[in-house]
């Protein structure tokens, strides 16, 4: 696209070169590229604009007069974070408009929801792309660093969707990721609301403004249908305020997804029909999910034939209740939980399942919503027999302060064992594994699928699969 084609009031006054890309990010501009920049901090402002040019752009454009210099190609654009979304649909041609686009938020399920949904609509060969954070190897994944990306970055991957012939694009819509206007313009088709609980209060002021943020996603948008929560009551709100949404609950039978559970059988109740859950699932939050999965897949279909459907063929992400058998009757789970919620669900799952002791290994995030850390100790110690606290990501936070937090919520601190070093963590948390009875269970939280931890600036090779793999 030229450039006067996307600005136009800058006709006559600058060349019109032909734009390749556009990006917000200085350092992934390439030659013939617009760089946006919009850092509040002036000196910033400059240093990335100076450092796209060099890179090859072809113009910088500024959300600041002061630095407008157009003889050197920094142009300024009144009230351009507003129009991101417009120039970026202009210049990508609005691709949201021309594919089925599924966004996925809440607090807790949004990439395991996301990548069941991919996962069914490959069983039944419609052709999807999915958006994610984590490192998968499939067909039709495309690997974001941020959960939600920047408008550019969203339109440009819809845009290569739509080249490799896709017919649907899911991606998770995350609070900051609406906050910070990262989807405006986008067309979405199908919503849906996995869960709502207390996380991310390090950004947002208060838990009424991230609740109106996620709900803002639902208000802002114009729906085809939606799959929302109804055992939350910000789901619950939703539902009211849009009554073509479907509701989903394993608490009321009334709703229109409903999770049956006795002790024979596990099923989906759904409007298009019932589905039984294998026997392998036994946690509630994952059959919670895969059923949202199948609402949006059931709602964006016209003909529906349940029985094309194989629910035990449907793979869980690296690091969602992953499962390693350590000794005989003796299991150790990874999982991501990193939330009060997320962490009393996991635990709660694996106290059901099985007879032995439960240890649980977690520690809390440096530099983030501080508040969460004594709730999630009294999760564990009211669910767990034994307790080892260690590092997650402590960033610049002193380790000790975060284990000092969650320990404000450990009433009974005879069962725990505080090891800052997480491999060394690990390896006491297997030897404990080992020696206790039968089915026991040692669950690693908080980091899931990630590979690095972040200590002090420097970022770390560390992944609790293969540090498990390694002691085994």
């Amino acid at each position: 696209m030229k450039f006067k084609e996307l600005l136009p009031e800058y006709s006559g006054k600058v060349s019109d070169d032909e734009l390749s890309s556009v990006a917000l990010n200085s350092q992934e501009i390439s030659k013939g590229d617009l760089y946006i920049s919009i850092a509040k901090d002036i000196s910033l402002q400059k240093k990335y604009c100076q450092e796209a040019l060099k890179n090859g752009a072809s113009f910088a454009l500024t959300n600041n007069l002061s630095i407008q210099n157009i003889p050197k190609k920094i142009i300024f654009v009144k009230n351009l974070e507003r129009k991101l979304g417009l120039l970026s649909n202009k210049f990508f041609e609005n691709p949201s408009k021309k594919i089925t686009v599924f966004g996925i938020t809440g607090t807790n399920g949004k990439s395991s929801v996301s990548y069941y949904l991919f996962q069914l609509f490959n069983q039944i060969k419609k052709s999807s792309g999915l958006i994610s954070n984590i490192n998968l190897k499939n067909p039709g994944i495309c690997i974001s660093k941020l959960t939600t990306p920047d408008i550019f970055s969203l339109n440009k991957i819809l845009n290569d969707f739509l080249m490799n012939n896709k017919e649907a694009a899911i991606f998770e819509v995350s609070s900051h990721g609406i906050k910070q206007k990262r989807i405006d313009g986008i067309n979405f088709d199908y919503g849906c609301l996995t869960s709502f609980s207390r996380d991310h209060l390090d950004y947002h002021s208060s838990m009424k403004e991230y609740e109106k943020v996620k709900e803002s996603f639902f208000a802002d948008n114009k729906f085809k249908g939606g799959v929302i929560n109804a055992d939350s009551k910000i789901g619950k709100r939703i539902l009211l305020k849009n009554k073509e949404f479907v509701s989903i609950s394993m608490e009321d039978k009334k709703s229109d997804i409903f999770i049956e559970k006795n002790k024979s059988k596990k099923v989906i109740n759904s409007p298009w029909g019932n589905l039984e859950m294998p026997n392998q699932i036994f946690a509630d939050y994952k059959m919670f999910n895969i059923a949202a999965a199948l609402g949006l897949f059931c709602l964006s279909l016209n003909k529906i034939n349940l029985r094309k459907l194989n629910l035990e063929k449907i793979k869980d992400l690296p690091g969602r209740l992953e499962k390693i058998n350590v000794a005989s009757n003796k299991y150790c789970y990874i999982d991501y939980a990193h939330t009060p919620d997320a962490l009393e669900k996991v635990l709660q799952s694996l106290k059901n399942k099985y007879r032995g002791n439960l240890i649980c290994l977690f520690g809390c995030g440096g530099d983030r919503d501080q508040g969460k850390r004594v709730l999630m100790g009294s999760v564990a110690d009211s669910l767990a027999d034994k307790i080892i606290l260690t590092d997650d990501n402590p960033r610049f936070e002193n380790p000790n302060q975060i284990v000092m937090h969650i320990s404000e919520g450990i009433k009974d601190f005879k069962k725990v064992k505080i090891i800052s070093d997480r491999t060394k963590a690990i390896k006491y948390g297997l030897k404990l594994l080992r020696e206790d009875r039968k089915e026991s269970v040692l669950l690693l939280a908080g980091k899931g699928h990630e590979f690095n931890q972040e200590i002090k600036r420097k970022t770390f090779h560390s992944n609790d699969y293969e540090i498990v793999r390694s002691l085994i």
